[in-house]
């Protein structure tokens, strides 16, 4: 996940979940750099990057 304030790229797994200072409970990811509320990604568009990701890493390989 990329932050989109400082643009700090960091795994979701490292970010700060609930920080429980918003209104309502917090539904975002912080970033553990700036603290940055970050929506979180959705689950279509993690499945997407992932296949496109391993497209990538099998690129230039012969078949």
């Amino acid at each position: 996940m990329k932050c989109g304030f400082c643009g700090h790229e960091f795994a979701e797994e490292d970010g700060i979940k609930g920080c429980g200072a918003c209104p309502g409970g917090c539904h975002s990811l912080h970033c553990p750099r700036c603290n940055y509320k970050n929506p979180l990604e959705p689950q279509f568009f993690k499945t997407i990057r992932s296949i496109f990701n391993a497209t990538d890493k099998n690129k230039g390989e012969p078949t």
